[in-house]
């Protein structure tokens, strides 16, 4: 019974949670695997005795336990994800703040990228010195590239417009961090630190991409995240890690 109410809960929260990021956000991965994981959870829980009889014995135990296994292997993967992306290992002496883009709202800055922000924001009142570069291109749903909108937004917020930089052409953390290398290897002659800036759940892919794309010292400062945003947010991550692990990094 306790097994069930679990199950209902889950199911419950990941499908309003799904369904209201829907309306309010962007629609991406991680809203929909939002919404099938809380359908999954509600049928679950919903059939719980039925499935529990039915995968009792045969072949159907067999894909009970590999269905556990997955869940348990996701669990694990999102706690690791969530565990390293509330740390942080700046000096505050690096030569550059790189904020990742992420979806805006015609030429708006949304809430997790309003985080991400207001981090580089915090970041550059200690180390006045570093350059910031906002990162991004125009994606689906937006009118600006987000580079520009994230640089109207420092702007009204005071930072100084010689301090910040645009990279306009990307449209994945892997161009990201491709395109503002080959901007900053023009700028500074020497070796250069930078510091990643970007929400909790998207940090330790963020580090692993600008060591892969080429950078040599990267350091890190997590941004936060509202708690509504946290499920679609990890789950599509867990997934993002997992095909960074196998196609980007075995392949």
């Amino acid at each position: 019974m306790i097994i069930r109410i679990i199950f209902l809960l889950v199911g419950l929260f990941l499908f309003v949670n799904g369904s209201f990021m829907a309306v309010v956000s962007n629609f991406n991965l991680g809203v929909i695997v939002t919404v099938l994981a809380g359908l999954f959870f509600l049928l679950w829980g919903v059939f719980y005795k039925t499935v529990k009889k039915a995968t009792e014995e045969g072949y159907l135990r067999v894909i009970r336990w590999i269905v556990t296994v997955i869940i348990a292997i996701e669990v694990c993967l999102v706690g690791f994800i969530a565990i390293y992306g509330q740390t942080e290992n700046v000096s505050y002496n690096e030569d550059a703040v790189i904020v990742l883009g992420a979806g805006i709202r015609g030429d708006r800055v949304t809430v997790p990228l309003a985080y991400r922000l207001n981090t580089a924001i915090e970041y550059h009142k200690k180390n006045p010195d570093a350059l910031i570069v906002v990162t991004g291109g125009k994606g689906y749903q937006e009118t600006v590239t987000e580079a520009y909108a994230m640089e109207k937004y420092l702007l009204e917020k005071g930072v100084d417009p010689k301090k910040i930089i645009k990279e306009e052409n990307s449209t994945s953390t892997n161009e990201n961090m491709r395109f503002t290398k080959e901007i900053l290897d023009t700028i500074f002659e020497d070796d250069y630190s930078v510091v990643v800036v970007t929400n909790n759940f998207h940090t330790y892919r963020g580090v692993e991409i600008a060591k892969m794309e080429g950078f040599e010292s990267v350091y890190r400062k997590p941004a936060g995240l509202r708690w509504y945003n946290m499920a679609p947010c990890y789950l599509r991550e867990s997934l993002a890690v997992l095909k960074m692990w196998v196609f980007d990094t075995l392949l």
